[in-house]
């Protein structure tokens, strides 16, 4: 190396003593042999899926989360998203049979 250039640094090693977080789970060792041979304990059944998140007959526009209009309004009061905030309809316009689609800024949902 000539006086000119400088100094290199260390180059680093991929392989350290830490574990990377993120990474693959250790290894697990075998249990130990019985009668010459090697015993694995069964696996437990994996639990049940949790169950489905009640979904509601209505659909904000402006951000998509299904919602139901709560019942205790009044006819006159304003429906808001529950995520958004944002101002849906009057309450009556969702309870009419049908509902007011068009005075609302929410998609009714087919069940």
């Amino acid at each position: 190396m000539s006086d000119s250039e400088p100094p290199r640094r260390k180059t680093l090693s991929l392989k350290s003593g830490v574990k990377a977080p993120g990474g693959p789970p250790p290894l697990e060792r075998l249990p130990p042999r019985q009668g010459g041979r090697v015993v694995i304990p069964e696996a437990s059944p994996p639990p049940p899926p949790p169950a489905p998140a009640p979904t509601g007959d209505f659909k904000c526009k402006p951000c998509g989360t299904r919602f139901d209009p709560p019942a205790e309004l009044a006819d006159d009061e304003s429906v808001r998203c529950p995520s958004c905030n944002a101002r849906l309809g009057l309450a009556g316009d969702f309870r009419a049979d049908p509902p007011r689609l068009e005075k609302l800024r929410a998609r009714y949902l087919k069940k």
